[in-house]
């Protein structure tokens, strides 16, 4: 990588450059209950919270928390909430200055009893909310009976198998109303889709109309190989970056041909990237922000870490 390269890019991203806030701003789910990092819910919260009070809250987005464990969450909320205070330093433009916790609710497949759980801690909290939900359906027939038990309205991400095994579950989400959610990675190498199912799913879910998000695997800007878990000699494998998948989902949302989008995930050349005063250039080409906010709102919502800082501090690659 050139010195000119780190030249044109800020080593935080800064939300008010405008190719960093299409690129990132509210893009980051805190799923800090889960692989690697495994954290108690308490410590979860209390970063939550500290996250959605720092200068970096424009990247993030909801925490995630499994439904059976919302009740023990509202206890938590209810007890700790932060008394209000007026802030003395300014903030960079971001979300609304407020203790809100927005969450992501992880249900099975069995939903009943979830359902209950996510309208009780909604009925209950006053400062913390179930937005979305999310639940695995590896099958159109799992999809249909867990949209069934769902209530009309809840804004759900369905978890779809990567490849064309995932393309009938992708038909209901599109049928239905629903959204994807793709598994990049986790703490096994055989985790990882390869990157031509992760291609296939991407120009799928987007000729559908069906906008997504993804979990797992994505702590780093561009593709590398990176240690799987945070224990001390853990194996290593090839990693999915965040700008891969933004850069990969752009040229699916583009109408780009399968080689084109597998080239982008499989990028693995920082000089090959550059962020502008207003585009993202990948080699010959470029995108205005524009574009890219756009994509980002009409298709790439975002995507589940276990850890909000490590995609910030990476940056630039």
């Amino acid at each position: 990588m050139s010195v000119g390269y780190y030249s044109l890019v800020p080593k935080v991203p800064f939300p008010d450059e405008p190719v960093s806030r299409a690129l990132l701003g509210g893009a980051i789910d805190f799923a800090g209950l889960f692989p690697p990092a495994g954290l108690p819910l308490p410590e979860v919260l209390a970063k939550y919270r500290a996250y959605r009070a720092s200068d970096d809250a424009w990247a993030l987005g909801r925490l995630i928390v499994p439904a059976d464990r919302l009740a023990e969450l509202s206890v938590l909320a209810s007890a700790d909430s932060p008394k209000p205070s007026r802030r003395t330093t300014k903030r960079p433009a971001g979300p609304p200055e407020d203790d809100h916790i927005a969450i992501s609710a992880l249900v099975g497949t069995g939903t009943a009893e979830d359902v209950d759980a996510i309208e009780r801690f909604n009925r209950e909290q006053t400062t913390a909310r179930v937005e979305t939900v999310e639940v695995k359906a590896g099958s159109a027939g799992t999809a249909l009976a867990v949209l069934a038990a769902v209530p009309p309205g809840w804004v759900i991400y369905l978890e779809v198998p990567t490849g064309e095994s995932g393309d009938q579950v992708l038909d209901v989400a599109a049928a239905r109303g629903a959204r994807a959610k793709l598994r990049t990675g986790g703490t096994t190498p055989g985790a990882f889709p390869a990157p031509e199912a992760l291609a296939h799913s991407l120009a799928a879910a987007e000729v559908r109309g069906v906008p997504f998000k993804a979990t797992a695997g994505l702590h780093h800007p561009l593709r590398g190989t990176f240690p799987l878990t945070y224990v001390a000699d853990a194996p290593s494998a090839p990693m999915y970056g965040y700008l891969n998948l933004a850069l990969a989902a752009l040229l699916a949302w583009s109408g780009r041909p399968a080689a084109s989008i597998e080239a982008a995930l499989l990028e693995a050349d920082p000089s090959a990237l550059r962020i502008e005063a207003a585009s993202l250039r990948w080699r010959d080409e470029s995108f205005p922000w524009e574009i890219l906010r756009t994509m980002r709102t009409e298709f790439f919502h975002g995507f589940g870490s276990c850890s909000f800082r490590e995609p910030l501090d990476e940056w630039p690659l």
